[in-house]
């Protein structure tokens, strides 16, 4: 529904000739709404005749692609070390220096764009704010939150949802509910828990995301966007919708994607991390 509205917004605003030269796509599945993007692309390009737009590989004369996977410290050390860094803004900035091959728009597709180390946002803020010509970009991330508040001003957000994708999974059901039991106990317990529980290779991010999810679906159930997600007489809500208030559940979720980001991209302490979050919720 959403990917619907927003096509059919952005489509009127190109048709009007108001389309924006910055956008920021806030959504939970990138590779979806990196689809959508490059379709987008595609739809403001094919008006040139003969243009060969090969979406299908990331790259055309009018299109680059920026992906933290091909980083130099990624490639250096023959993995995705999470981060964009400020080598691929200085090429995306060379990029947009250039008009367009065939006439119309020259396009960046930034993903996860919460990956931009703080030296590669402030590299892109003049770029973000006075585009040369005809250009558009989009920055794409699952959490916009973690942004520098220079960047998200920038840009013009538009969010995707897809409330199917929220369901919880058997797993997400066993690690929730270990989670929650431990959320409503004292602090001693809580620094027993975090020194025991195996926080090692993808184990702390995969426990951040299921904990993000599930508030994720309380903060939807509250406002009436989503109300048959979880059931309301379901352990996992054993925490009940009425011991959050909105604001609550927002700040919950806010620490959850700043957590995740820094643990990702720095030297910190995962351990660290999840007793600061148990000490908030």
């Amino acid at each position: 529904m959403e990917h619907e509205k927003n096509w059919e917004f952005l489509k009127g605003k190109y048709t009007a000739r108001q389309l924006g030269h910055a956008y920021l796509f806030s959504g939970r599945d990138v590779v979806d709404v990196k689809q959508f993007a490059k379709n987008f692309v595609k739809l403001i390009n094919e008006s040139i005749a003969g243009s060969p737009l090969a979406i299908e590989k990331e790259q055309f004369p009018d299109l680059l692609v920026v992906a933290s996977r091909n980083s130099e410290s990624s490639l250096k050390n023959e993995k995705d070390m999470m981060e964009i860094d400020v080598k691929q803004i200085r090429d995306v900035n060379n990029f947009l220096s250039y008009k367009p091959y065939y006439g119309n728009y020259k396009a960046v597709i930034i993903e996860h764009a919460d990956r931009l180390n703080t030296e590669a946002q402030n590299s892109f803020l003049k770029t973000l704010e006075e585009p040369k010509g005809k250009t558009i970009i989009f920055l794409l991330s699952s959490k916009p939150d973690t942004l520098l508040s220079t960047i998200f001003s920038r840009c013009q957000t538009m969010t995707f949802l897809d409330h199917g994708k929220y369901r919880i999974s058997p797993a997400e059901q066993k690690t929730l509910q270990e989670l929650l039991g431990i959320i409503n106990t004292e602090l001693a317990v809580k620094f027993q828990y975090t020194k025991k529980v195996n926080l090692e290779g993808d184990n702390f991010s995969t426990m951040l995301e299921t904990l993000q999810r599930h508030f994720r679906n309380l903060l939807l159930m509250k406002i009436g966007a989503m109300e048959e997600s979880i059931p309301r007489s379901s352990a996992l809500v054993s925490a009940s919708l009425s011991d959050f208030s909105t604001e609550k559940l927002k700040n919950i979720i806010r620490l959850i994607e700043k957590l995740n980001h820094q643990v990702s991209i720095t030297n910190a302490s995962p351990k660290l991390a999840l007793e600061v979050l148990l000490m908030e919720i």
